[in-house]
């Protein structure tokens, strides 16, 4: 069984995710919006409970709150009827350590997970980072969760980790104001606003397939084989590089890097 603390938006989706997967998975869900519990509750076959005393049944406890609070949960779980020295702690916390998660909650056994935001539908990305006591078998079975709502990837080390997640994490921010851009351009072409973001929209999602389908294929090549010597495709191209998108795209993933690194310090 597993313990819920907190139903936002992506707890709520991983939740969603896991049951679809794991539909005999009970699920304790606490929140202290108890009709934010309710609603993802009855989405699940779970149980909206009314205190974290409630949870201490839980073998795995997920943590979906925000990292600025989890110094006063982590008072309220001692606090409670819960041992949750015994627990297995799965967190989404972002900046949060796993060695911080272990000095403030008293446990061992820790997974942290970083989702993004199109996990909603199925088709997210997820890191997970487990700590050296967790067994193999466990990390499988935790892995087995994700992949019931994301592709799934292992990282062996913290830093590794709060740096990817700068790309997997807050990549889809990204996405956006790239698309966005496109939309806005298409509008001054006269195309109205709602029609210009379908196609954007459908340029995205076939392009993506394309990249998924020809995997082994590099992205220069795919670059190639959509531009050519001369002709228009290749002078919209020139004008990315000759403004240096690639060092744009470094640097912003290394300041978002920088920022995470404050909050670690802050958080832990």
């Amino acid at each position: 069984m597993i313990g819920v603390i907190g139903s936002g938006n992506m707890a709520s989706a991983i939740v969603n995710g896991i049951h679809g997967g794991f539909s005999d998975l009970k699920f304790q869900i606490y929140d202290p919006t108890k009709s934010k519990a309710e609603d993802l509750a009855a989405k699940v076959n779970g149980e909206a409970v009314n205190s974290l005393d409630d949870l201490k049944d839980a073998d795995i406890l997920l943590i979906g709150v925000k990292p600025q609070i989890f110094g006063e949960l982590a008072a309220q779980l001692h606090e409670s009827a819960i041992e949750v020295k015994d627990k297995h702690i799965i967190s989404m916390m972002a900046s949060i350590s796993i060695d911080g998660i272990k000095n403030k909650l008293g446990v061992t056994n820790v997974t942290r997970v970083m989702p993004n935001t199109p996990i909603f539908y199925g088709k997210g990305v997820s890191l997970l980072l487990h700590s050296d006591e967790v067994s193999e078998k466990v990390s499988t079975q935790i892995n087995d969760y994700f992949k019931a709502c994301s592709q799934v990837f292992d990282i062996d080390d913290e830093k590794t980790f709060d740096q990817v997640t700068t790309v997997t994490g807050s990549g889809p921010a990204y996405v956006y104001l790239f698309a966005q851009t496109m939309v806005e351009k298409l509008v001054k072409f006269g195309v109205e606003e709602k029609t210009a973001q379908k196609m954007v929209t459908g340029l995205f999602e076939g392009s993506s397939t394309l990249m998924r389908e020809n995997s082994e294929e590099s992205l220069q090549s795919m670059i190639d084989k959509v531009t050519s010597k001369g002709g228009v495709t290749i002078e919209a191209v020139k004008k990315y590089r000759e403004h240096n998108l690639a060092d744009i795209t470094a640097q912003a993933l290394d300041d978002a890097f920088k920022r995470s690194g404050e909050l670690s310090s802050e958080f832990n």
